[in-house]
């Protein structure tokens, strides 16, 4: 994984979200031990576990206050965790799934040259993706107990992908339709369209075990808005008027995590909901502790949150939040003040 960080004098303006004066989180560095070293954490079970990467290329589980690094292939891009520490992401563009000390490669389709990918597992080791098919065509699978399950695409799609799978095997991702690529959730084994927002595009990310699913679309060419799902499979815009967004993780209570920030791509700032309401996770911590957390990726059942930010000494770095009270508030007004932050680019590629 390759990290470039910039950082400029002058800082855009990115609007201040309202602070919960009763949510508040302490703040882990998840590698305390050497922080020169930029890091990122991608992925919280529900014991607390955190899956996370090093920018010299390196996969680690932080657990019981001590992050190991797992002996997978170096530069693996790692992305799921589940509740017996069984990881899975992709390693020189095939699927992998490492348990105990051991990494297996996830097959493709029978007969298919292609390989596969890994975007997720769940607790039951199903594990969720992409696979090409004979044709070449991308098609979001789930894998398991070796078998392959072709989850097919959405009406006028030669495509799709799969993102996360939530404990009862129900998928969120994105599929090719006559009108643009569009976020799905499956039900009984068929995918169903959540449609999109104005621009017509639409990916879903995450999803919990009541099947609402966290996502993004745009809601212009170069502006997107996250979003999480009604009972009724309704897209929720969760997102601010003149800043993209995206929700990368949800749990069970339906608490959103992700990023705003502005729409060149640049400055970005971690959210979490309250009540459905995007809140700047940096006014949740100390501000003694000198960071800016850019990106939050998961969230699990207990609160806990897992993401990207700048360390007080200017370096990229992995947290864990542990809520100081998870009882949800009321949500508040929005406020539509500004700051001047540094702007800061985070660039990750596999």
């Amino acid at each position: 994984m390759k990290i470039n960080l910039k950082s400029l004098a002058l800082g855009l303006i990115l609007p201040v979200l309202p602070a919960h004066a009763s949510v508040m989180y302490t703040l882990v560095d998840l590698m305390p031990e050497n922080t020169s070293i930029n890091s990122g954490a991608v992925s919280v079970n529900d014991s607390g576990d955190v899956l996370g990467f090093t920018g010299g290329g390196e996969s680690f589980v932080y657990k019981n206050n001590n992050a190991s690094m797992l002996s997978v292939p170096r530069y693996s891009s790692l992305t799921g965790l589940n509740s017996s520490g069984v990881v899975v992401g992709n390693s020189a563009g095939r699927g992998i799934v490492h348990s105990n000390g051991v990494t297996q490669t996830i097959g493709g389709f029978s007969g298919s040259p292609f390989s596969s990918v890994a975007s997720g597992i769940n607790d039951a080791g199903q594990i969720v993706g992409s696979a090409w098919n004979t044709q070449g065509n991308q098609r979001a699978i789930i894998a398991g107990n070796g078998s392959l399950t072709d989850l097919g695409t959405l009406n006028g799609g030669s495509w799709s992908a799969g993102n996360a799978i939530n404990s009862s095997g129900q998928v969120t991702g994105a599929s090719q339709t006559s009108y643009g690529a569009h976020a799905f959730v499956t039900r009984n084994g068929q995918m169903v369209d959540l449609g999109a927002f104005a621009w017509g595009t639409s990916t879903g990310y995450a999803i919990n075990d009541a099947g609402q699913v966290a996502g993004t679309s745009h809601v212009t060419n170069n502006e997107k808005h996250a979003f999480i799902t009604s009972v009724d499979d309704q897209m929720i815009d969760i997102g601010l008027a003149g800043y993209s967004s995206e929700a990368f993780g949800i749990n069970n209570t339906g608490q959103a995590v992700g990023y705003f920030g502005d729409n060149s791509g640049g400055a970005k700032r971690a959210f979490v909901t309250i009540n459905g309401v995007m809140t700047d996770l940096n006014t949740l911590i100390s501000a003694s502790l000198g960071w800016t957390l850019m990106t939050a990726y998961d969230v699990n059942n207990s609160g806990q949150i897992v993401g990207v930010g700048i360390a007080a000494n200017g370096v990229q770095r992995a947290f864990l939040l542990n809520p100081v009270t998870s009882v949800p508030i009321p949500g508040a007004i929005w406020l539509f003040g500004s700051v001047l932050l540094g702007f800061v680019s985070c660039r990750m590629r596999a």
